[in-house]
Parts: structure tokens; sequence; C-alpha cells
């Protein structure tokens, strides 16, 4: 049986190396090994540098116009990913108790954080990144405030502190975990719903806030989404984002795992495209910054691999090792400036000036 296995686990290798491209094949061949990784090994030899050749073999295959058209197909047929609920459920109701492995402690926050000095801590480092975004949002009680996916309320909670106002404090999930512990431990005003397609109350808000949850959208919906914004906002109210986006226009090739195993159905688009987008719905952008997310995403690969044996326990060793190449996979894109991390304050733009 193990021979058959491996038989069938090296066919899969090279049909996927041929359709998706050798980064998409070797990610799922690593991912599906029946044994726990070492994680040194698998952090060197997904995250590290290859041989120029290899490194342009990588970079260049599939070709651009074969990305493009295949995820054009792909997004637009796909009716098992049509329904963001499903991607959202698949990744983040795994298990909370996996996430707390590798997750800060305080706000449980599956973003990029600010590490500032070389001595931070993840912890640290995601208590400036709170801090950061809470003087973005500049909250005061009685403001209306909503998180779209907002997690396990870490931000909520950091805006709480400040206020001490949680009657007007808003967050949209699509994961029950996260809403369960939402429930159990803050109080909020906490809803599982699609930011994407809701139809939001007449009352605006005064403040939106979302920690790269805008990546679940797809390309068709971004100004349709923004538009419902726009008029979700007070006139003098918001927005303030957290996103990541492709540095160019085609998906990096060692991008497509994302899209298809990890967050099935998820289409990050470039930072152009959301530039084109904020026009259109008439945002103008009042604040914005670029942050590095990679220490971020080391810290998290180096505790999930340090609690290796209780990861292993709570999701199997085969999701174990997907988190493992998922982790060093990202890096890379970061490191390669495939992905960029912005921060962003759009504020209404008024039709007569």
């Amino acid at each position: 049986m193990k021979i058959l296995f491996e038989l069938g686990r090296l066919i899969r290798f090279i049909t996927e190396t041929i359709v998706f491209g050798p980064f998409y094949s070797r990610f799922l061949y690593n991912a599906r090994n029946t044994k726990p990784l070492d994680a040194e090994e698998a952090w060197n030899h997904i995250a590290g540098p290859k041989a120029s050749f290899i490194e342009w073999f990588i970079n260049s295959y599939p070709p651009k116009i074969f990305r493009w058209v295949f995820l054009r197909f792909y997004y637009r047929r796909s009716r098992r990913f049509k329904n963001h609920a499903i991607a959202i459920t698949r990744h983040y109701d795994l298990s909370s108790e996996f996430y707390r492995l590798f997750l800060d402690n305080k706000y449980r926050f599956y973003s990029c954080a600010d590490f500032l000095r070389s001595d931070d801590t993840l912890e640290d480092a995601q208590e400036n990144k709170a801090t950061y975004i809470l003087n973005l949002i500049d909250p005061k009680p009685g403001q209306r405030i909503l998180d779209m996916g907002c997690g396990w309320g870490g931000m909520l909670k950091k805006i709480y502190d400040k206020t001490r106002d949680m009657e007007n404090l808003y967050g949209y999930t699509l994961s029950r975990d996260e809403k369960a512990l939402i429930d159990q431990h803050y109080g909020f005003h906490c809803e599982l719903k699609d930011f994407i397609n809701e139809e939001y109350e007449q009352k605006p808000f005064d403040k939106i806030v979302t920690i790269e949850g805008l990546e679940h959208s797809r390309q068709r919906e971004m100004l349709p989404l923004y538009k419902k914004l726009f008029n979700a906002l007070k006139a003098d109210g918001r927005l303030i984002v957290q996103l990541i986006c492709q540095t160019e226009d085609v998906y990096p090739t060692r991008l497509t795992v994302g899209g298809f195993y990890i967050f099935p159905g998820n289409e990050l688009t470039s930072f152009k495209k959301h530039l084109n987008v904020f026009e259109q719905a008439n945002f103008k952008i009042t604040h914005l910054s670029v942050h590095d997310f990679r220490p971020t995403i080391r810290a998290w690969f180096d505790r999930l691999a340090a609690n290796r044996e209780p990861a292993i326990r709570l999701i199997g060793v085969k999701n174990y090792n997907k988190y493992l190449c998922y982790f060093a996979g990202s890096w890379r894109l970061f490191n390669d400036r495939d992905l960029m991390l912005v921060r962003l304050v759009l504020e209404r733009r008024d039709l007569q000036q």
C-alpha cells in the first residue's frame, strides 16, 4: 500500500508540474507527506535561494498568458468556491486551538505585525500594529465602528480599551469558531456575515476597518464592494485598510498554490488595480504606508515548528506540513516583492468638489 501511495504521489507531482508549474507541485508533494517535515529543511527548500536556472524556471512556468487565462476560467467556472463562506470555513475553522499555537497570545492577530526593534517578540510586534491602526482609526466614544473580517476580535478589543464603548462596536466574520470566541469572551456585536455581498444597513458607520479581509474579494467584486462601503460611511467617515496585494497584474507562479489550496477561491490583485477602484468608488487616500510582512511570517513558522506535536494532534500531519510550506512560500513571495503589504486610510470624496 505504501508503494502505491508513493507512486500515486509521484504521478500527481509530475502531472501538477506540467499543469501548474514546479513550485505548486513541489509544495503539494511536501504537504502531502505522511511524515512530519523537518522544519528547517522545509524552509530552506521552499524559501531559500535556488540555482539561477531553477529560479528562472519556477518564476516563468506556467507562462504569464497561461496563468491569466487559466485563472480567469477557474474563478468563473468553479462552483465550489463561489461562496466565500466555503473558503473561509475551510481555512479558519480548522481549529481555533491550532491557531493559538503560533499566533500572539493577546490579540490572536492572523495578520502582519510591526517588528520595530530587533528584540521585539511577536506579542510586542502585534501590540505595535494594533496601536498603529488604532491611531489611524482615531475612535471616539459614541462612534459606530465596524471591523470587517474581525477574526477573534483583537482589534475590536483594542478599540474598546480606548473608548470603553461596547455598544457601538460591530464585527463581521464568516467563521463560526471566531464568532463563538468573541461571544464567549467579549460580547461585541459580532455577526456571521459575508461583508463582500452584504447589503449594509441604512444607519451609516463613522469608521470601518478591515485588516487583511479584502483579500477574500475577487476582482469583479471589488468595485461594487467599495461603492457599498462608500455609502455605508458617514460623510466625514473613514475606511481603514490593511491589505495584501500583488505588485504586478499577473499572478506570480508561487501564488497559485494560495488560490487553489490554502484559500480556495481567493483572488489577489495588484496595488494599481486597487488604486483604480478607490478612485472609481470616489474615495481619496489620506494615508498610505508599506510594511514588512516577513518577520511576522517567520515568527509564525518558528512557533508552529516548536509546537509540532500538539499541532499534529489537533490537525494531523498533512495539515501541519501544509502550514509549514504555506508560511515558507508566503515569506518567499514577500521577499521577492511579488506581494506587498500596505495600510491605507480612505475618506469619501465629495462629488461636488
